[in-house]
């Protein structure tokens, strides 16, 4: 039960604080500083694609578990940033909050996996990942206040950062032990040609029994690190999203709504409840000429399904949950804080969809920026068997384009527009979700 109430109560939270992101601006938009491409500009490097679940698939599960037991409290987060043919990141992370490790002693373990690159026109990827690992090697050898096991800062207090040990994986590689509030952890960092590697691995025991130690904390992040840097040295070709992100595509998006979408960005939490959000940035293409000021309608969709089958709560009643909520959210006037204001209008049953469904929409307004226009939303929430299913578009879907055009609108959003795009996007998703 405290699963499903914490979760209720962060779509809750999100539902005000996030207000504050938005798509593309309303305000024109100058194309004075567009990057001009001479005809003989280089172009950047693509970068092979990669997945937080690859990233989680590297390690082998018996590793895993001698580190992370599985566990009632344990929990993996998988996730794929948006990404582009020249920029790639993925993350990958195991935590145990009541791990048994041993002698009565329960303690909490994590190990999380990240790996980015990038490249552009003047700087390539290998020399970007190169310069950005020798910055971050200077920086961490900066923080170092123990030395031969004594701090050498004249502090008794802190976290104590050790010296860093050169390791053998990839083209360059070294290793950092630490103690802060959180325990012990070492965190290996790695540069296996354009890729930029972070491994960090530890913990600590919650009934004061010793930390795990640094050798064995250096040791497994050594591990992991070798392993992922092997991953990295594949030549995969495209990697398309996997599970439900998979479903939907951004061509069936923008039929939908209006090109162009991109930037599918993915996270996967799995607990005692598992779900999946998937996100994609859409924003119309303007043509301009340099120094054009112009606007393009667009903002961002997220799709999330959770499976509750194996939370204390059935989805049904987690979904007459959510519905009551908003009912009570228009009922109270909407939420408020000292930054933003969210209004909500009345909620409308949806027909068609899963085995029932509900649509919200919602206008947030800052507090502290009166004249600024209210950010818009809709929300299409569907029951689907053990699953509930969650579609928003956050943005506008009216007017932009060149501002001195005749006929120019600002963009906008309408619920008229926005209400059937939407109910597509989800009809499709649902039809492929098994």
């Amino acid at each position: 039960m405290l699963s499903v109430v914490l979760i209720g109560g962060l779509a809750g939270g999100r539902l005000l604080l996030n207000r504050d992101e938005t798509g593309p601006p309303a305000t024109p938009t100058s194309g004075r500083n567009d990057p001009v491409r001479s005809p003989t500009a280089k172009q950047a490097a693509k970068l092979r694609a990669i997945t937080g679940d690859q990233l989680c698939a590297a390690v082998p599960v018996d590793l895993r578990k001698s580190l992370i037991a599985d566990a009632y409290y344990g929990g993996t987060d998988a996730s794929t940033g948006a990404a582009s043919d020249t920029e790639k990141r993925a993350d990958c992370s195991w935590t145990n909050s009541r791990m048994d490790v041993g002698g009565g002693a329960l303690g909490h373990r994590s190990l999380s996996i990240s790996v980015q690159a990038r490249s552009a026109e003047t700087r390539g990827a290998v020399k970007d990942a190169t310069d950005r690992f020798g910055q971050d090697r200077k920086a961490h050898e900066q923080r170092v206040n123990v030395r031969n096991g004594r701090r050498i800062d004249g502090r008794t207090s802190g976290s104590s950062f050790g010296e860093l040990r050169t390791l053998k994986h990839g083209d360059a590689s070294y290793s950092q032990t630490s103690i802060g509030r959180s325990g012990l952890k070492t965190e290996a960092f790695v540069r296996q040609g354009p890729w930029l590697i972070k491994v960090t691995y530890g913990g600590a025991n919650r009934t004061g029994v010793k930390y795990p130690s640094g050798d064995e904390t250096r040791a497994a992040a050594g591990k992991v690190a070798a392993l992922i840097a092997a991953e990295m040295t594949k030549k995969a070709g495209e990697v398309k999203p996997t599970g439900p992100c998979g479903i939907v595509t951004a061509e069936q998006i923008e039929s939908a709504f209006f090109p162009a979408a991109g930037g599918l960005s993915v996270r996967t939490n799995v607990s005692r409840i598992e779900q999946t959000t998937c996100t994609w940035s859409i924003s119309e293409v303007v043509e301009h000429r340099p120094g054009q000021d112009y606007t393009a309608r667009g903002g961002r969709l997220d799709l999330r399904v959770t499976d509750w089958s194996g939370g204390g709560t059935g989805s049904a009643a987690q979904f007459d949950r959510d519905a009551k909520k908003y009912d009570n959210y228009h009922d109270q006037g909407g939420l408020t804080d000292d930054r933003l204001h969210t209004a909500y209008e009345p909620r409308q049953e949806l027909s068609g969809l899963g085995e029932k469904a509900f649509a919200v929409v919602s206008s947030t307004t800052k507090q502290y920026d009166k004249s600024a226009p209210p950010t818009m939303e809709i929300l299409i929430k569907v029951l689907a068997g053990d699953r509930t299913v969650e579609v928003t578009f956050r943005g506008t879907t009216t007017g932009g384009g060149l501002v001195d055009a005749v006929g120019y609108r600002a963009p906008v959003f309408e619920p008229a527009v926005a209400r059937p795009a939407l109910t597509k996007v989800a009809k499709r998703f649902l039809d492929g979700l098994k």
